[in-house]
């Protein structure tokens, strides 16, 4: 093993090691399993009864009209607090109150917005949006908005198109884009060098399947029957992994419409075996056991990075903010590597927007923080404020590709193909995200990755069972 004696978010390697040696897999390490969703949504909070809207609401300024908005993570709390002060600093029409409300975000809102309290405005997820519109759970119609608001609907053209339309159905608006996140590559720049082999960031199109390949074969490092250091890491999710590679080969989850899967197609199934041979044929990536292991002993997936022990990752930007927290950590991304049948990257994102209470009974005021919310200053601001992706793309392309004006990653600039390749996270207009990852994607996937079922068999396998979900659900 070769000898490493940085922490790992105040866990020593050895003692990492030690914790994580798995019984017959000759590897020693570990991480998480496949995701059960995107991250940072429906996080645990601490538990309480939910505020009524009276109760939520800070006093109003004299002549400002009060306005409850929420949403759910914990780190988003400064930003938006800073974010809701300037706003109300600069007018006197709204007093803007935000709030992260106590317990679980989704069963917490549901509940205040079925007693007709809750917020008047509040964050939404992609992959919860399509399910809560032909639900008729509660999101309003913006478009009568949009259409006597010329500022509002030219911001909102500035908006990534997969985004605007993504929140659209049917001629209407329900709700307006507010920011998303990058699945990419993310290496330690250390090992790379060190094997002789030129930085991702610096191939351009040549960084693909085959290089991808070659170079986790290239980085990864055995003693025996174990393996040290793996080259490559985390591709048995659907946000950070095999779902983008899916995308990227001219593949699609779901059908058009979004009424049948599609996933095992003969692209979806060629993306799906690379991603499995990496794991299982060339031993090269950890598997779903090793993941497990390490989450269970309460490490973040980036303590492998972190540690030293992959050296290249699948991951999403928001575990960049952990590696800023190991300046010996000498990092850098470029976007995932491009399939060679298309020359195409792939993104597929969980779409967060904001949208409103049909039940507010200051509509109009709530408005005005949804279009004041797409305007560039605010958009600009996601970046430093978030560390994620704003979702007007000319200041995604200005900012969040600008290590001048963002600082590190170096070669953030590598990511406008992923930007502009970004898609939502797939899910059906009736069946629930939860349902189809839980029930439809994890049993066969899960399989897959493991070995215990070859990859077009058990393709097809997760298809039917998707599609069973969808008859179920009234497709």
């Amino acid at each position: 093993m070769a000898k490493m004696d940085r922490k790992v978010r105040g866990v020593s390697r050895r003692t990492f090691l030690g914790a994580a040696t798995l019984s017959g897999a000759g590897v020693m390490l570990a991480a998480c399993g496949m995701q059960a969703g995107p991250s940072g949504d429906g996080e645990e909070m601490a538990k309480d009864d939910a505020p009524a809207k009276d109760q939520a609401k800070a006093p109003a300024a004299e002549g400002a009209t009060p306005v409850l908005f929420w949403q759910w993570g914990t780190t988003y709390v400064p930003g938006f607090e800073a974010l809701v002060a300037e706003y109300n600093g600069m007018q006197q029409e709204v007093a803007l109150t935000v709030e992260k409300p106590p317990g679980r975000y989704w069963d917490e809102l549901l509940a205040t917005l079925a007693a007709q309290t809750g917020p008047d405005i509040f964050l939404m997820n992609g992959v919860n949006i399509k399910s809560w519109i032909n639900g008729g759970r509660v999101v309003a119609d913006l478009s009568q908005y949009l259409a006597s608001d010329k500022q509002a609907t030219e911001d909102l053209g500035a908006a990534l198109p997969s985004f605007v339309e993504w929140y659209s159905q049917d001629g209407k608006a329900a709700g307006t884009p507010w920011n998303y996140s990058t699945s990419n590559t993310q290496y330690n720049v250390e090992h790379v060098v060190a094997a002789g082999l030129t930085p991702p960031a610096e191939l351009g199109d040549g960084w693909d399947w085959n290089a991808m390949q070659e170079y986790g074969e290239k980085l990864t490092q055995r003693d025996g029957e174990n393996i040290t250091r793996f080259g490559q890491g985390h591709l048995h999710g659907i946000e950070t992994g095999w779902g983008n590679y899916l995308q990227m080969n001219g593949g699609s989850f779901l059908s058009e419409n979004r009424t049948r899967c599609t996933a095992a197609s003969e692209e979806g199934i060629e993306a799906v075996s690379f991603c499995v041979d990496l794991v299982q044929k060339h031993r090269v990536a950890p598997t779903r056991d090793e993941y497990t292991a390490m989450r269970e002993g309460g490490l973040h997936p980036s303590a492998l990075m972190i540690s030293g022990l992959v050296s290249i990752f699948s991951a999403g930007d928001w575990y960049w903010n952990r590696y800023k927290d190991h300046p010996d950590l000498n990092w850098d991304v470029t976007f995932l590597p491009k399939a060679p049948n298309t020359g195409q990257t792939g993104n597929n994102s969980n779409f967060r927007g904001t949208v409103m209470n049909p039940q507010s009974e200051v509509p109009d005021a709530g408005w005005k923080w949804l279009a004041h919310s797409l305007t560039k200053p605010v958009q600009d601001s996601i970046v430093a404020n978030f560390n994620e992706v704003p979702a007007r793309l000319d200041s995604a392309l200005e900012l969040y590709t600008s290590t001048e004006k963002s600082g590190p990653p170096p070669s953030r600039a590598q990511l406008e193909d992923s930007l502009r390749a970004t898609i939502s996270l797939p899910t059906h207009d009736v069946v629930t995200w939860t349902q189809m990852i839980r029930e439809g994607v994890n049993p066969s996937m899960n399989d897959i990755f493991d070995a215990k079922l070859g990859v077009a068999e058990g393709m097809r396998q997760m298809q039917d069972q998707i599609n069973a979900l969808f008859e179920a659900g009234g497709s």
